[in-house]
Order: C-alpha cells, then structure tokens, then sequence
C-alpha cells in the first residue's frame, strides 16, 4: 500500500475556504469551475477512496469520509455557482455556514480514518 500523507490531505481541504472566501472577496486568481470542483475523485483524497482505499471499505470511517467527502466537494461548486450567479451574499452564508461546518467534520473524520488505516497495515486486520 502506498504512503498517504493524511496531514497534507486534512490541510488542503482546509485550505479550501480560504481559496473561495478570497475568490468571493475578488482577491483571488483562480478561475475555479464548478463542474470540475464537484467531481470528488479527481483529489488525493477522492483517488484514495475509488482505488487504494478500496480494501478499508468496511471501516466505520471509511463510508463517513466517503460521504462527507462527496459532499464537501459539492458544497465547494456551489459556493463557486453561487458566486458566479451575483448571489455572493448567499455564496459566503453557505462557505461560512455548512460548509465550514462540513470541513470541521470532514478534517476529524480522516484523522479518525488514518488511525484505522494505520493500524489496519500493521497486522490488525490481517487474519
């Protein structure tokens, strides 16, 4: 199994609200599309629970930061869907709101999960 570097995937979906506070705010570069961000498998995380991940699928964490996730992901084009329909008011009252809600929870629930993992490769779930 290959190495996950857990805190780096928990502090760049962390790094997302700032990304879209400072794309709402007009300070930001980037140009996000919508339909890419909603796609859930296209980040480190995402490819992990479609393929290597695959084999934990039976941890109680797994399903939660599959779901959690997926969700995060769609919460994340909206923002942007919002912004780019001159509803920006109702834009940040979702970033700052449910979603970071969402991000809160999604952050403990991979910890929680690379916990499961780490001892699920030492032997733990090994018969």
């Amino acid at each position: 199994m290959g190495y996950m570097n857990w805190r780096e995937i928990i502090s760049v979906h962390v790094m997302w609200k700032q990304r879209l506070s400072a794309y709402l705010a007009g300070t930001s570069e980037e140009k996000p599309d919508p339909e890419v961000i909603r796609l859930d498998h296209l980040c480190p995380l995402g490819q992990w629970i479609d393929g290597e991940g695959k084999p934990m699928q039976n941890l109680p964490a797994y399903e939660e930061v599959r779901e959690l996730h997926a969700k995060f992901h769609q919460n994340a084009a909206e923002v942007v869907m919002l912004h780019q329909s001159d509803c920006t008011a109702e834009a940040e009252t979702l970033l700052n709101g449910p979603q970071s809600r969402l991000s809160e929870n999604l952050k403990h629930r991979i910890l929680g999960l690379s916990h499961q993992v780490n001892a699920g490769t030492s032997g733990v779930f090994q018969s």
